[in-house]
Protein backbone atom coordinates (compact mmCIF):
# COMPACT_ATOMS: atom_id res chain seq x y z
CA UNK A 1 0.00 0.00 0.00
CA UNK A 2 2.73 2.81 0.92
CA UNK A 3 4.94 1.84 -2.29
CA UNK A 4 1.20 2.58 -4.33
CA UNK A 5 0.67 5.24 -2.24
CA UNK A 6 4.66 6.37 -3.10
CA UNK A 7 3.89 6.07 -6.69
CA UNK A 8 0.56 8.39 -7.45
CA UNK A 9 2.12 11.33 -4.92
CA UNK A 10 4.89 11.17 -7.80
CA UNK A 11 2.89 10.87 -10.46
CA UNK A 12 1.12 13.94 -9.05
CA UNK A 13 3.87 16.03 -8.34
CA UNK A 14 5.70 15.42 -12.10
CA UNK A 15 2.22 16.48 -13.54
CA UNK A 16 2.08 19.40 -11.88
CA UNK A 17 5.56 20.51 -13.42
CA UNK A 18 3.72 19.98 -16.76
CA UNK A 19 0.38 22.01 -16.33
CA UNK A 20 0.31 25.42 -17.36
CA UNK A 21 -1.89 26.56 -15.06
CA UNK A 22 -0.09 24.79 -12.10
CA UNK A 23 3.49 26.44 -13.37
CA UNK A 24 1.94 29.72 -13.25
CA UNK A 25 0.71 29.31 -9.89
CA UNK A 26 4.38 27.99 -8.90
CA UNK A 27 5.97 30.63 -10.41
CA UNK A 28 3.62 33.60 -8.43
CA UNK A 29 4.75 31.88 -5.27
CA UNK A 30 7.37 30.16 -4.62
CA UNK A 31 9.54 31.51 -7.39
CA UNK A 32 8.91 35.35 -8.08
CA UNK A 33 11.31 37.41 -9.86
CA UNK A 34 13.03 34.54 -11.59
CA UNK A 35 14.33 34.99 -15.03
CA UNK A 36 12.62 32.78 -17.62
CA UNK A 37 16.09 30.43 -17.94
CA UNK A 38 16.36 30.86 -14.04
CA UNK A 39 12.82 29.71 -13.49
CA UNK A 40 12.98 26.66 -16.50
CA UNK A 41 15.74 25.72 -14.37
CA UNK A 42 13.41 25.53 -11.02
CA UNK A 43 10.97 24.16 -13.36
CA UNK A 44 13.86 21.20 -14.35
CA UNK A 45 15.12 20.91 -11.08
CA UNK A 46 11.42 20.21 -10.08
CA UNK A 47 10.50 17.20 -12.25
CA UNK A 48 13.64 15.71 -12.09
CA UNK A 49 13.43 15.20 -7.98
CA UNK A 50 9.75 15.02 -7.72
CA UNK A 51 9.25 17.49 -4.77
CA UNK A 52 6.36 19.45 -4.22
CA UNK A 53 6.60 23.52 -3.74
CA UNK A 54 3.15 23.62 -2.45
CA UNK A 55 4.02 21.28 0.99
CA UNK A 56 7.81 23.24 0.99
CA UNK A 57 9.97 21.30 -0.62
CA UNK A 58 11.33 23.69 -3.04
CA UNK A 59 11.18 27.05 -3.95
CA UNK A 60 13.40 30.08 -4.97
CA UNK A 61 14.35 33.09 -4.03
CA UNK A 62 16.06 35.85 -5.93
CA UNK A 63 17.36 38.78 -3.87
CA UNK A 64 18.90 40.82 -6.07
CA UNK A 65 18.25 41.36 -9.72
CA UNK A 66 21.81 41.44 -10.47
CA UNK A 67 22.60 38.39 -8.67
CA UNK A 68 21.67 35.11 -9.66
CA UNK A 69 18.41 33.04 -7.87
CA UNK A 70 18.80 30.71 -5.11
CA UNK A 71 17.07 27.19 -5.01
CA UNK A 72 15.97 25.97 -1.76
CA UNK A 73 14.92 22.57 -0.63
CA UNK A 74 13.76 22.15 2.79
CA UNK A 75 15.20 18.76 4.56
CA UNK A 76 12.27 16.79 3.87
CA UNK A 77 12.27 17.23 -0.20
CA UNK A 78 16.46 16.30 0.77
CA UNK A 79 15.27 13.24 2.09
CA UNK A 80 12.54 12.69 -0.30
CA UNK A 81 14.65 13.16 -3.72
CA UNK A 82 17.58 11.45 -2.49
CA UNK A 83 15.60 8.29 -1.18
CA UNK A 84 13.71 7.99 -4.96
CA UNK A 85 17.53 8.52 -6.62
CA UNK A 86 18.10 4.84 -7.92
CA UNK A 87 21.53 5.11 -6.35
CA UNK A 88 20.24 5.74 -2.78
CA UNK A 89 21.47 3.17 0.23
CA UNK A 90 21.45 5.11 3.07
CA UNK A 91 22.12 7.90 5.22
CA UNK A 92 22.48 9.06 8.68
CA UNK A 93 22.48 11.67 10.73
CA UNK A 94 23.05 12.70 14.35
CA UNK A 95 24.17 15.71 16.70
CA UNK A 96 27.34 15.87 18.94
CA UNK A 97 27.72 17.09 21.97
CA UNK A 98 31.05 17.89 24.06
CA UNK A 99 30.61 14.93 26.00
CA UNK A 100 30.09 12.37 23.34
CA UNK A 101 32.78 9.47 22.25
CA UNK A 102 33.07 11.10 18.85
CA UNK A 103 35.38 10.07 16.23
CA UNK A 104 36.10 9.50 12.07
CA UNK A 105 38.86 7.51 11.43
CA UNK A 106 39.71 6.41 7.65
CA UNK A 107 35.90 7.88 7.04
CA UNK A 108 34.08 5.83 9.63
CA UNK A 109 32.39 7.41 12.41
CA UNK A 110 32.53 6.29 15.53
CA UNK A 111 29.65 8.21 18.22
CA UNK A 112 28.79 6.95 21.38
CA UNK A 113 26.80 9.01 24.06
CA UNK A 114 24.50 8.75 27.40
CA UNK A 115 21.37 10.78 27.30
CA UNK A 116 22.40 12.48 30.42
CA UNK A 117 25.01 15.26 30.88
CA UNK A 118 26.26 15.28 26.92
CA UNK A 119 27.10 18.90 27.54
CA UNK A 120 26.96 21.69 24.64
CA UNK A 121 26.24 21.11 21.58
CA UNK A 122 29.27 21.07 19.42
CA UNK A 123 27.41 20.44 16.17
CA UNK A 124 25.71 17.62 13.82
CA UNK A 125 27.34 15.13 11.50
CA UNK A 126 25.57 12.95 8.13
CA UNK A 127 26.86 10.20 6.34
CA UNK A 128 24.97 9.08 2.86
CA UNK A 129 26.06 6.27 0.46
CA UNK A 130 25.02 5.67 -3.16
CA UNK A 131 24.58 1.58 -3.68
CA UNK A 132 28.35 1.72 -6.15
CA UNK A 133 30.60 4.03 -3.75
CA UNK A 134 32.71 2.28 -1.69
CA UNK A 135 32.49 4.34 1.29
CA UNK A 136 29.65 7.24 2.43
CA UNK A 137 30.15 10.57 2.09
CA UNK A 138 30.75 12.18 5.37
CA UNK A 139 30.09 15.73 6.76
CA UNK A 140 30.17 17.52 9.91
CA UNK A 141 28.57 20.77 10.65
CA UNK A 142 29.71 23.23 13.69
CA UNK A 143 27.24 24.62 15.28
CA UNK A 144 29.05 28.21 15.75
CA UNK A 145 29.03 28.29 11.68
CA UNK A 146 25.84 28.46 11.25
CA UNK A 147 23.62 29.14 14.90
CA UNK A 148 22.28 32.89 14.94
CA UNK A 149 21.50 32.09 18.70
CA UNK A 150 18.28 33.58 18.16
CA UNK A 151 14.65 32.05 16.64
CA UNK A 152 14.95 28.10 16.40
CA UNK A 153 18.46 28.82 17.00
CA UNK A 154 18.50 30.10 20.40
CA UNK A 155 20.26 27.20 23.05
CA UNK A 156 16.81 27.95 25.61
CA UNK A 157 13.42 28.21 23.55
CA UNK A 158 14.38 27.08 20.19
CA UNK A 159 15.74 23.74 19.04
CA UNK A 160 19.22 24.37 17.56
CA UNK A 161 19.82 20.47 17.79
CA UNK A 162 17.28 20.08 14.91
CA UNK A 163 18.27 23.00 12.97
CA UNK A 164 21.86 22.09 12.81
CA UNK A 165 21.16 18.55 12.03
CA UNK A 166 18.91 19.84 9.10
CA UNK A 167 22.15 21.49 7.90
CA UNK A 168 24.37 18.52 8.15
CA UNK A 169 21.56 16.15 6.52
CA UNK A 170 21.04 19.12 3.85
CA UNK A 171 24.99 19.44 2.46
CA UNK A 172 25.54 16.05 2.93
CA UNK A 173 22.73 14.57 0.59
CA UNK A 174 23.75 17.58 -1.63
CA UNK A 175 27.13 16.14 -1.80
CA UNK A 176 26.06 12.58 -2.53
CA UNK A 177 23.65 13.41 -5.21
CA UNK A 178 25.09 16.21 -6.66
CA UNK A 179 24.08 15.33 -10.28
CA UNK A 180 20.16 15.55 -8.95
CA UNK A 181 20.85 18.50 -5.68
CA UNK A 182 23.69 19.89 -6.84
CA UNK A 183 23.26 24.25 -7.10
CA UNK A 184 20.44 24.22 -4.45
CA UNK A 185 20.34 25.35 -0.84
CA UNK A 186 19.02 24.37 2.49
CA UNK A 187 17.32 27.06 4.16
CA UNK A 188 19.28 26.94 7.69
CA UNK A 189 22.46 27.28 5.85
CA UNK A 190 21.35 30.65 4.47
CA UNK A 191 20.03 31.83 8.25
CA UNK A 192 22.74 33.77 9.47
CA UNK A 193 23.41 35.68 6.10
CA UNK A 194 19.05 36.17 5.80
CA UNK A 195 18.71 37.68 9.85
CA UNK A 196 19.93 40.89 10.85
CA UNK A 197 20.97 41.44 14.88
CA UNK A 198 19.66 38.96 17.34
CA UNK A 199 16.80 40.02 19.12
CA UNK A 200 14.78 39.04 22.27
CA UNK A 201 11.03 39.32 22.75
CA UNK A 202 9.49 39.52 26.42
CA UNK A 203 6.19 37.69 27.61
CA UNK A 204 5.03 34.67 29.34
CA UNK A 205 3.35 33.24 26.10
CA UNK A 206 2.88 33.35 23.00
CA UNK A 207 -0.08 35.47 23.26
CA UNK A 208 2.07 38.33 25.34
CA UNK A 209 5.01 38.01 22.81
CA UNK A 210 3.00 38.45 20.02
CA UNK A 211 1.43 41.64 21.88
CA UNK A 212 4.94 42.81 23.11
CA UNK A 213 6.14 42.53 19.19
CA UNK A 214 3.06 44.98 18.04
CA UNK A 215 3.96 47.32 21.11
CA UNK A 216 7.58 48.13 19.97
CA UNK A 217 8.76 45.62 23.33
CA UNK A 218 11.52 44.14 20.61
CA UNK A 219 14.80 44.32 22.29
CA UNK A 220 18.04 44.06 20.36
CA UNK A 221 20.27 41.89 22.22
CA UNK A 222 23.31 43.88 21.53
CA UNK A 223 22.51 47.25 22.58
CA UNK A 224 19.76 46.53 24.77
CA UNK A 225 17.54 49.28 22.51
CA UNK A 226 14.13 48.91 21.25
CA UNK A 227 13.55 47.82 17.56
CA UNK A 228 10.80 49.50 15.83
CA UNK A 229 8.51 46.70 14.49
CA UNK A 230 7.92 48.17 11.36
CA UNK A 231 12.00 47.44 10.76
CA UNK A 232 11.19 43.71 12.10
CA UNK A 233 8.32 42.35 11.57
CA UNK A 234 5.82 44.31 9.95
CA UNK A 235 7.54 44.64 6.97
CA UNK A 236 7.35 41.42 5.32
CA UNK A 237 8.15 39.41 2.17
CA UNK A 238 6.20 38.14 -0.48
CA UNK A 239 9.06 36.01 -2.04
CA UNK A 240 10.20 34.32 0.97
CA UNK A 241 8.04 31.48 2.19
CA UNK A 242 6.99 31.35 6.03
CA UNK A 243 9.33 29.85 8.51
CA UNK A 244 9.47 28.04 11.09
CA UNK A 245 9.20 30.26 13.77
CA UNK A 246 6.14 31.74 12.32
CA UNK A 247 4.21 28.84 11.70
CA UNK A 248 5.07 27.80 15.59
CA UNK A 249 3.81 30.97 16.60
CA UNK A 250 0.72 30.92 14.52
CA UNK A 251 -0.28 27.51 15.68
CA UNK A 252 0.14 28.32 19.64
CA UNK A 253 -1.71 31.00 19.20
CA UNK A 254 -4.23 29.55 17.79
CA UNK A 255 -4.17 26.82 20.67
CA UNK A 256 -4.59 29.24 23.00
CA UNK A 257 -7.60 30.76 21.18
CA UNK A 258 -9.29 27.84 20.75
CA UNK A 259 -9.90 27.89 17.17
CA UNK A 260 -12.11 25.43 15.76
CA UNK A 261 -11.27 23.48 12.77
CA UNK A 262 -13.14 25.62 10.81
CA UNK A 263 -11.94 28.86 11.97
CA UNK A 264 -8.64 27.90 11.17
CA UNK A 265 -10.09 27.72 7.58
CA UNK A 266 -11.52 30.62 7.40
CA UNK A 267 -8.20 32.18 8.61
CA UNK A 268 -6.05 30.74 6.06
CA UNK A 269 -8.88 31.37 3.36
CA UNK A 270 -8.60 35.07 4.37
CA UNK A 271 -4.89 34.99 2.97
CA UNK A 272 -5.58 32.40 -0.39
CA UNK A 273 -4.26 29.52 1.11
CA UNK A 274 -5.62 26.27 2.46
CA UNK A 275 -2.77 25.71 5.07
CA UNK A 276 0.17 27.44 6.82
CA UNK A 277 2.93 26.37 4.64
CA UNK A 278 1.56 27.82 1.46
CA UNK A 279 2.32 31.91 3.54
CA UNK A 280 4.69 33.34 1.78
CA UNK A 281 6.38 35.61 5.13
CA UNK A 282 4.17 38.87 4.38
CA UNK A 283 1.03 37.11 4.60
CA UNK A 284 2.22 35.17 7.90
CA UNK A 285 3.07 38.63 9.61
CA UNK A 286 -0.89 39.88 8.71
CA UNK A 287 -2.58 37.01 9.88
CA UNK A 288 -0.33 37.09 12.91
CA UNK A 289 -2.04 40.84 13.58
CA UNK A 290 -5.30 39.14 12.68
CA UNK A 291 -4.98 36.79 15.22
CA UNK A 292 -3.93 38.93 18.05
CA UNK A 293 -7.54 40.87 17.63
CA UNK A 294 -9.51 37.89 17.44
Amino acid sequence: MSNELSTINLSTNLNMWDDGKKLEEIRKLFAPNLTEMEFQFFVGLGKASGLNPFTREIWAVKYDKNAPAQVFIGRDGYRKAAQAHSEYDYHQCDAVYENDKFEVINGEVKHAYKLTNRGALVGAYCIAKRHKSSRPIYVFAELKEYSTGKSLWNSQTGKPATMIKKVAESQCLRACFQDLLGGTYGEEEMARHKEGPAQTVQGANQTERLKNILNNNVIDAETGEIVEPKKVYNTGRDDIPINDEQIDLIQSIMTEKNFSEERVKKALASQNVESLEQLTDAQARVLLLQLERA
